[in-house]
């Protein structure tokens, strides 16, 4: 069982170009995460999940006060706010800047990053 978050809206300042890191710009963030969510199941008891809202504001806090040149940095900053905050079992991430500055280019430029916590 995992919970899914899809296309999350994030502003955020990282790019290789000063004008990126300054200004920002547009990003979109798929979650999945994996956690026992049995006792949530049954019990209905908010504190035994995930609760997604927190996570979705504590990124989109951290992104106000987090600059970086690359993609790959950002959602390891990105991985390690759920991990702290939630240590979900497995997570799995789809970081994508939108419109990135690359003349000629009107597509989108995606990162996929997972996690797995160890298990004792």
């Amino acid at each position: 069982t995992f919970l899914e978050i899809k296309d999350v809206k994030i502003w955020a300042r990282v790019g290789v170009l000063a004008e990126e890191r300054k200004f920002g710009q547009l990003f979109s963030l798929d979650i999945s995460l994996w956690s026992d969510f049995r006792i949530c199941s049954n019990t209905d008891d908010l504190n035994s999940t995930i609760d997604y809202a927190v996570l979705i504001n504590n990124i989109k806090t951290h992104s106000n006060n987090f600059s970086c040149f690359t993609i790959e940095k950002y959602s390891s900053e990105i991985l390690r706010i759920i991990v702290e905050k939630f240590n979900p079992e497995r997570i799995k991430i789809k970081l994508t800047k939108c419109n990135p500055p690359i003349a000629g280019f009107t597509g989108e430029v995606s990162i996929v990053r997972s996690f797995h916590r160890e298990l004792s």
